[in-house]
């Protein structure tokens, strides 16, 4: 739109462009879970990494697979690992059949952690369900998993030659 003003432009984006609107409102979701994670020392952040890795088996459960199934680059991975495993929640080992290969192990206490911290997990969800309602958040999962499941698309995307 030539002669778009930034003041309108600055509005049509914030009304229409999904990703602004979906970083707010994770924003306001992770305030909710980071408060009621505090008891156990973690950040909603952190717990989904741990929860990444526990639904993994020790073999399968390398940087590259963790990183894919957070949607997240191996390097940034790797950046949120160096936290939990200065406190003992992960352990980084070499992949016993190929030595390039690194795994992500939770450690005992790393189990005991999401054990500690479920019911605080669902003590925040139930939260979550009171405030948007149970239609309104399964409606919302239900859009949330089929962005999800569409990432790859969003991949080609980015490709310069999509463009």
């Amino acid at each position: 739109m030539p002669g778009l003003t930034a003041p309108r432009a600055a509005r049509k984006i914030a009304r229409e462009c999904p990703a602004i609107r979906v970083r707010q409102a994770s924003r306001a979701l992770t305030r909710v879970y980071d408060d009621a994670l505090r008891p156990v020392g973690l950040q909603m952040s952190q717990f989904s990494v741990l929860i990444a890795i526990a639904a993994f088996t020790e073999a399968d459960a390398t940087i590259s697979a963790v990183a894919g199934s957070l949607l997240m680059d191996r390097t940034t991975l790797t950046r949120n690992l160096r936290p939990l495993e200065r406190a003992g929640l992960v352990r980084l080992t070499r992949a016993p059949g190929d030595a390039r290969a690194r795994l992500v192990v939770l450690t005992h206490r790393g189990e005991k952690t999401i054990e500690l911290a479920y019911p605080l997990w669902e003590e925040a969800l139930g939260r979550v369900r009171r405030l948007l309602g149970v239609r309104k958040l399964r409606t919302l999962n239900v859009q949330l998993s089929f962005v999800i499941a569409s990432a790859p698309g969003f991949e080609e995307l980015t490709r310069p030659s999509a463009r």
